[in-house]
């Protein structure tokens, strides 16, 4: 579950909840983005782009966004706007 937790740099530090809800939102996001046939889930980009997805949510997270579907949202929101056409 908390598939994140490599993505947190370590001058961050959140709590076991807050991990949690990252890590639900991390995993909604990167679905939908795999289930849309996105060019992004493809095996050569996927690794890049579940970076991209998690440290979204992570920076989302540490300006006081703790909502699962808002981080969740914001994340494949940004995927669509700045790697897809």
């Amino acid at each position: 579950m908390a598939q994140i937790v490599p993505f947190i740099r370590s001058n961050a530090a959140f709590d076991p909840e807050t991990i949690t809800i990252l890590s639900t939102a991390f995993e909604n996001a990167w679905h939908r983005i795999e289930t849309s046939n996105s060019p992004a889930a493809r095996p050569a980009y996927s690794g890049a782009m579940r970076e991209v997805v998690a440290r979204h949510i992570i920076d989302m997270a540490q300006s006081g966004e703790l909502e699962p579907i808002k981080l969740s949202d914001g994340a494949v929101e940004f995927i669509a706007a700045n790697y897809m056409d």
